[in-house]
């Protein structure tokens, strides 16, 4: 009888020592927020190419990346986001496999909404809620004013939404379209 519970204490002596072993590799709260931090951080770039892919592929994928992060530099500079959908249409064109995993639409920069005279006179103020057609060549199609404002704001919010410039969203490799909820808000200062 001593001899079982001699080897039922060494299994619970095994057992607290991994119980231990699992709660000292736990992350805390602070590891796991500085891990969030930087994923939002490195989320806002187009990631790098991870899956296997051609020399051209890779090559055209870098010279995307680059583009994007000029885009969002300039905010949506016109020679920029001519540049990066351009881009975009060359990987369409040659049927380019896309050298990372499935992943959601990426913004890389919006316009902002102009008030209209009409509002401005009125004092109008609020937000309105859309939904854009991120298509799969990086630009947006139907845009859907779900709740509007009136007094011209409704299609200065769609101009602005056509702005909008975006990596679409990747599944098997391939850009797929994307249908996105927005807000656009007008204030009075």
């Amino acid at each position: 009888m001593s001899l079982k519970f001699a080897s039922g204490g060494a299994v619970m002596v095994v057992l607290l020592a991994l119980v231990i072993s699992v709660l000292a590799q736990t992350p805390s709260e602070s590891d796991r927020a500085r891990r969030a931090a930087l994923r939002m951080v490195n989320a806002r770039g187009i990631p790098e190419a991870t899956l296997p892919c051609t020399p051209e592929e890779a090559k055209w994928w870098q010279e995307l990346r680059q583009a994007a992060k000029a885009v969002q530099e300039t905010r949506g500079g016109k020679r920029e986001k001519r540049k990066y959908l351009a881009l975009l249409q060359v990987g369409q064109e040659k049927s380019y496999q896309l050298p990372i995993p499935d992943q959601g639409a990426l913004v890389l920069s919006r316009s902002e909404p102009k008030y209209s005279e009409a509002a401005m006179n009125k004092q109008i103020k609020g937000t309105i809620a859309l939904v854009l057609e991120l298509r799969p060549d990086g630009y947006v199609g139907e845009v859907e004013v779900v709740q509007g404002l009136g007094y011209g704001l409704d299609q200065n919010a769609i101009d602005a939404a056509h702005g909008t410039v975006f990596l679409p969203k990747v599944k098997n490799r391939k850009f797929e379209r994307f249908l996105l909820p927005a807000t656009m808000s007008f204030n009075v200062y």
